[in-house]
């Protein structure tokens, strides 16, 4: 009996590691039509959303293509960055949608003053090569930021919504939406979950002051590592009954 339950132990262990938690993330195995790569890529924690960028320190810009699916056919996605704080006040957004009627994907600069002031219009950041394409639902972003000269990282919202009468409509207020947020690390580097890129110098115009965070989580706390944990735990009580 001891034996019959290593073996179904040992099978079970081998399904959780080729579950998708453990094979090849969304961010790797994302292609684009126009068959663009990217240095870097993260599977952003909110929203199912995926991040690819590239920055030359050079000449201090951001190459970004940034993928989520709205949660209406017709709806929007947006990705922001964040020059004064953490939160979408404050935030200079491209948000992107289908054109009336069904066509092409539109992509439009939006600067957040605050939660009750959405302005469609010219960015704090210059911001060129902007376009947009939907592939099975989903709408990527492609943009080149140029970031203030010296900066390692930036801080990044980003959020999906509905259309209302031709408009960008508001999104929910979920948890995962209210957790769509995180410090982008622009070489690529380790970066930590809502945490602040922002201080005065962060701001294309230099001025503005910001909050500033710099916890980063522990290692090992991913949902993959938890749950291998648990079982491995779970596991080891189970056989240690009947052998």
């Amino acid at each position: 009996m001891s034996s019959s339950l290593y073996i179904l132990f040992s099978l079970s262990l081998f399904s959780l590691l080729i579950h998708p938690t453990f094979s090849q993330s969304t961010c790797e195995s994302t292609k684009f039509s126009t068959n663009k790569t990217f240095e870097n890529c993260d599977d952003l924690p909110a929203l199912s959303a995926v991040l690819h960028w590239t920055y030359d320190a050079s000449t201090s810009s951001l190459s970004m293509a940034f993928t989520a699916s709205p949660p209406t056919p017709d709806g929007w996605v947006a990705w922001a960055l964040n020059p004064t704080d953490t939160g979408m006040a404050g935030a200079q957004a491209l948000v992107a949608h289908k054109g009336k009627p069904p066509g092409p994907i539109t992509v439009e600069t939006y600067d957040l003053k605050g939660y009750h002031e959405i302005n469609k219009g010219p960015i704090s950041y210059n911001v060129s090569s902007i376009s947009g394409e939907e592939s099975s639902g989903a709408i990527t972003i492609f943009a080149t930021w140029v970031i203030p000269h010296g900066k390692m990282a930036v801080s990044q919202v980003w959020q999906v919504g509905p259309m209302v009468a031709g408009t960008v409509g508001k999104h929910a207020f979920d948890q995962a939406n209210l957790a769509a947020k995180k410090k982008l690390s622009l070489t690529g580097s380790s970066s930590s979950s809502s945490n602040s890129a922002g201080s005065p110098a962060d701001s294309p115009s230099g001025s503005s002051s910001a909050k500033t965070d710099t916890s980063a989580p522990a290692p090992g706390t991913g949902a993959g590592e938890r749950l291998v944990s648990g079982v491995l735990a779970l596991g080891a009580i189970v056989v240690s009954l009947f052998v």
